[in-house]
């Protein structure tokens, strides 16, 4: 009995260790940086009219993306298009299509630390926000005059809630299936894919994460930043979404103090489906969004 009593006790003691060094060395650096990907293709390949991008940040990471143009004589304004974590800007080349036809341009681009562009860490907004400022001036050199809207999917989103609060150059948002908060979806995050979590681990990953990047994780809220928010603000989520309950969107829309806003949820909408899920009722209703706050 006392043998196996040692034995459970030092394996106990093993496991431990394992588990502390895993937080420790493994876990901040699976937050910073999700697995690059670039999708083999172009928005040439789709018809699209456009022109390749490079836009130097405040901080000299080259932004790797395409500037979309309009297919109609009248341009309406542009949006620009941020894709969710371990994403590019290929996934919003469909969308960027669909809003050429309506006479709206776009920016897609790799995020920093995703796809094509530089920057080792992504901290999830942090430094994004000041991403975005740095493409929106990008965009007011060339063309002063030209509306801005943002679009933002996922991390995406939570990028575009924090732009908006931050640039109010930006003169709507179309926010999709986000969080509010960096230290709870951490958490769900990890409870999802182990099977179990514990706060103080996670916290203590994202703690280290932060000291690693040089960011704080605690100002990553958009739940407080909607509650500085006034330009109109259209957010969407399925119902049935896994990776990030509805709950955090209705969260985001119940505190948004935009008095010009709109909540829509998707019945069986997924994390990675809204378009599947909510059909062409869902395509009109953010179409018509966009094309009213560009008049």
């Amino acid at each position: 009995m006392k043998k196996l009593i040692l034995f459970l006790a030092v394996l106990f003691a093993i496991l431990a260790v394992l588990i502390f060094l895993a937080v420790k060395n493994i876990a901040p650096y699976a937050i910073l940086q999700p697995q690059r990907i670039n999708e083999n293709i172009s928005p040439t390949q789709l018809g699209l009219i456009n022109e390749k991008v490079e836009i130097k940040t405040r901080d000299a990471i080259t932004l790797n993306g395409y500037w979309t143009k309009s297919k109609t004589p009248e341009v309406k304004g542009i949006m620009i298009l941020i894709h969710g974590v371990g994403g590019c800007k290929e996934h919003f080349l469909g969308l960027a299509g669909e809003l050429s036809l309506k006479g709206i341009e776009s920016i897609v681009f790799d995020a920093r630390a995703h796809g094509k562009s530089g920057g080792e860490y992504c901290t999830y907004g942090f430094n994004e926000k000041k991403d975005v400022a740095d493409i929106i001036n990008f965009i007011k050199a060339r063309t002063p005059d030209l509306p801005i809207g943002i679009w933002g999917n996922s991390l995406g989103g939570a990028v575009a809630l924090q732009a908006l609060e931050y640039d109010e150059r930006i003169q709507f948002g179309v926010i999709e299936s986000t969080f509010t908060e960096l230290d709870q979806i951490v958490i769900d995050y990890k409870k999802r894919m182990l099977g179990f979590g514990f706060r103080f681990m996670s916290d203590y990953a994202l703690k280290l994460a932060g000291e690693i990047a040089n960011f704080n994780p605690d100002e990553v809220k958009p739940i407080e930043s909607v509650k500085n928010i006034e330009q109109p603000v259209l957010i969407t989520h399925g119902d049935a979404d896994k990776n990030i309950s509805y709950k955090y969107g209705q969260q985001l829309f119940d505190n948004l103090k935009s008095e010009d806003k709109e909540f829509v949820l998707v019945e069986g909408g997924g994390h990675a489906d809204m378009y599947i899920k909510g059909g062409a009722e869902y395509k009109v209703k953010i179409m018509r969004f966009i094309e009213r706050n560009f008049e």
